[in-house]
């Protein structure tokens, strides 16, 4: 059965997560987490993914910026991400929070 945690006990767990030096993965398992849902429960509680270190516990590379263009329309049109050679056209309506979740998963 799944531990119920409240809201500070998340908080704490990510707290003490950000302060350590180990990988997700890593902490996920000494902690009994799965780690999609400690991203997930990064995504809802702080507003930002908990995947601060690759893989292999060293610290991610800071995020590069890239160019964008805003036109503006009358009619709301499918926002297009693009990186690098791949495309994804998105519809207005969708959740920021599905949209961080997504670049994410595409990131490990």
């Amino acid at each position: 059965m799944a531990k119920i945690r409240s809201h500070e006990a998340w908080q704490a767990l990510f707290a003490e997560y950000e302060a350590g030096q180990e990988s997700a993965r890593d902490f996920c398992v000494r902690h009994g987490l799965r780690l999609q849902y400690f991203y997930r429960r990064s995504l809802e509680l702080c507003g930002h993914s908990a995947s601060r270190r690759g893989r292999d516990g060293q610290s991610a590379a800071p995020a590069a910026f890239v160019p964008v263009t805003v036109t503006p329309r009358d009619v709301p049109a499918p926002i297009t991400l693009t990186i690098g050679r791949a495309s994804i056209a998105l519809s207005p309506s969708v959740p920021p929070a599905w949209v961080a979740a997504l670049l994410t998963a595409l990131e490990g």
